[in-house]
């Protein structure tokens, strides 16, 4: 589907995009060549999708979890129940939910109090529950009471910026949060608690802990097993049209390539674009000189779009190295936590203790 407001723009697009067979052929099958594990579904609404439900079953033949992002407004327990049979039980349902305080619960599309009810229903039919929290300065004040209301259900979840795309172009200057908001509302949050996927920057492990328990498994110098920080080298991102990014709030303005044009797999091994994210020696300002370079690698979208440069600094980060010698306050608290998160990364299949 597509990220635009704009019903002509809609209209458009899905003219444009991808069929069954082209999903299968251009996308899916060829995934399995780069070691996908895990398909994730969005939009838009992905059940707006005639063939979502074929594409979920041909997803589960060929071996692959499925993790559907939905505003929830068709999710009854009966369509999640069929959902849970197409997938053959290989499901995530992820929700967005921004804020769980009575004066301020925007959600995306469908009413608050529909996300609840769909976590609720999820919990009830054994199905993974995951929330998606668009992270601004609307919710810096409540991000903390969210995050305990997540953690207290055992409801897994991560931080998502808000970032200028679609229909956030507009408010992009004036919602987004600053190094400020990060440092004070939301990082403390996110560093407390094991379950956020440690899907966050700026990410202060010791690159030595994480080399050890890893056993060096890398993609490129992007960090694996479990990946950390920022998630950008770790995933491939579609649009509904064929278009491949390394993120993906970045898929309306950075394009590697399209799968009509050239196949998955070649995108991925042979654009520069995927090339130079997967080497985090090419990260630009204080990025390059941070003891973190690796481990954490800064948020790509945040570097983009507040300077136009994927590659360059993230500006919204709080921490200023001197150089590569100097150690984060944060530090020992990160690799404490980090190493609890091992436990829940080898539950979930993101985590697998080296051979000896």
């Amino acid at each position: 589907m597509t990220g635009s407001n704009d019903t002509r723009a809609v209209k458009q697009a899905v003219k444009r995009q991808l069929s069954f067979d082209e999903i299968r052929e251009l996308v899916l099958i060829p995934a399995k060549r780069v070691g996908v594990r895990a398909i994730g579904w969005s939009g838009g609404e992905f059940f707006t999708r005639k063939d979502a439900m074929d594409l979920l079953r041909l997803a589960g033949e060929l071996g692959y979890q499925s993790k559907i992002c939905s505003n929830g407004e068709v999710l009854t327990r009966e369509f999640l129940q069929e959902v849970k049979e197409a997938t053959r039980g290989q499901l995530t349902i992820a929700v967005g939910l921004n804020s769980i305080d009575e004066r301020n619960r925007w959600s995306r599309d469908a009413a608050p109090d529909k996300t609840l009810e769909v976590l609720k229903l999820c919990d009830e039919l054994g199905i993974d529950r995951h929330v998606i929290v668009t992270i601004s300065k609307d919710n810096a004040a409540t991000f903390e009471d969210t995050v305990k209301y997540l953690v207290e259900r055992r409801i897994s979840y991560n931080r998502s910026p808000y970032v200028a795309r679609g229909s956030g172009c507009d408010l992009f200057r004036h919602l987004a949060f600053d190094r400020e908001d990060l440092e004070k509302s939301f990082h403390p949050a996110l560093r407390r608690h094991v379950n956020g996927y440690v899907s966050y920057t700026p990410f202060f492990l010791a690159p030595e802990l994480h080399e050890r328990v890893s056993g060096g498994v890398k993609n490129g110098t992007v960090p694996h097993n479990p990946p950390i920080g920022c998630w950008v080298g770790t995933w491939i991102a579609l649009n509904p049209e064929g278009d491949v990014s390394i993120c993906p709030v970045l898929l309306d303005s950075l394009s590697a390539g399209n799968v009509r044009d050239k196949p998955l797999d070649r995108i991925v091994s042979e654009s520069q674009v995927f090339r130079n994210i997967l080497d985090r020696g090419k990260l630009g300002g204080k990025c390059a000189k941070c003891r973190y370079q690796y481990t954490c690698g800064g948020c790509r979208a945040m570097a983009y779009y507040h300077t136009g440069d994927y590659m360059n600094e993230d500006p919204t980060c709080f921490f200023d190295p001197v150089d590569k010698r100097t150690v984060c306050e944060h530090e020992e608290e990160t690799s404490r936590m980090f190493k609890k998160y091992l436990m829940v990364a080898r539950y979930v299949g993101l985590y697998k203790r080296p051979s000896q």
